[in-house]
């Protein structure tokens, strides 16, 4: 009932099946954080790349599909992705290291300087926000456009 609600006012629900700390959206955040924070320890690249990574390539991908239905279209199914990928990606997975804290340092100074870069100084910080929203709400149009247009197509023709 209350699924139903959320998506007559226009919100996307989802069902948690199971009590887990903190949301799930943050809990995913936090986990590409952590990740993209050692790479910055580590030298692997700055904070504006990591940031180009995910704003013209996993964002614009995820602003459409989440990565189960990536990794299904990359493939012919999830079996045969498994079989194509698992290995690399377990590979990958285990040199990611221990959960790394966060904290002010030589790596925080790095991404403080390289977002003045970006989104200006933080006093300044309400323009860019206004850019974020500005582009968030067009994004949210052009995905309710394309889902009517999909719908539209789907309707069948006399």
């Amino acid at each position: 009932e209350t699924m139903s609600l959320l998506e007559k006012v226009g919100q996307v629900p989802v069902l948690v099946k199971k009590e887990v700390d903190g949301f799930v959206l943050n809990r995913i955040q936090y986990a590409i954080m952590g990740e993209t924070w050692r790479l910055i320890r580590d030298g692997v690249m700055s904070p504006g790349d990591v940031d180009k990574v995910m704003s013209c390539g996993l964002g614009t991908r995820y602003a459409f599909m989440g990565p189960w239905e990536t990794a299904y279209l990359n493939a012919e199914g999830m079996e045969s992705y498994l079989e194509r990928y698992a290995d690399m990606i377990y590979g990958i997975q285990s040199n990611f290291g221990e959960a790394t804290k966060m904290e002010p340092g030589p790596v925080l100074d790095e991404i403080q300087k390289d977002m003045e870069k970006v989104a200006g100084p933080v006093s300044d910080l309400m323009i860019r926000r206004s850019w974020r929203d500005t582009r968030l709400a067009a994004l949210a149009k052009l995905k309710a456009d394309a889902e009517a247009a999909d719908e539209k197509n789907k309707e069948p023709k006399e």
